[in-house]
């Protein structure tokens, strides 16, 4: 990883490490490293904005691989694109809570999952042990729901938000 970082601004050596370890964990969430990679580097640095060419240069990455994973953490609601007044290029940056969207959206998923997986066992095709099986992965989706959304609540008022 270069040294670089937006605008000239040296980006803290003891810090690459955990973009590494952070880029790693990421993938285990089944995200691509370089997701990781951008999206840690963007978490750890001090400043707010930053180009794709910067972030290029940052992580020794091609430009096709940033504006990919730009895309990506941009549907995943982690960064917003900016655009600034009378500059050609656009910027990046993390939006306001990036882990909240990220636990939103896993609260989301599973309650997709919970109501597909009640209108399977709805059907009547559906023999006993399938049912058992969807049975139990109902109940866990339900209360994982509920106590992430819980959790949410807690720690939004712990925050004052």
């Amino acid at each position: 990883m270069a040294d670089r970082a937006s605008g000239g601004d040296r980006f803290p050596e003891d810090l690459h490490e955990y973009v590494e370890t952070f880029s790693l964990i990421f993938e285990r969430f089944g995200f691509p490293r370089m997701a990781g990679r951008m999206f840690s580097f963007m978490l750890l640095r001090e400043e707010d904005l930053i180009t794709q060419a910067e972030l290029a240069e940052a992580l020794d990455a091609s430009t096709g691989s940033i504006s990919t994973m730009i895309r990506l953490l941009e549907q995943l609601g982690f960064v917003e694109r900016v655009s600034l007044p009378g500059r050609r290029r656009d910027r990046f940056r993390l939006t306001s809570d990036p882990m909240v969207e990220m636990s939103v959206r896993r609260i989301e998923g599973a309650r997709e999952i919970s109501k597909l997986i009640g209108a399977a066992r709805r059907t009547d095709s559906l023999g006993p042990v399938a049912d058992a099986r969807l049975e139990r992965a109902m109940s866990f989706y339900d209360f994982f729901v509920d106590e992430m959304v819980r959790s949410l609540a807690a720690w939004k008022k712990e925050v004052g938000d």
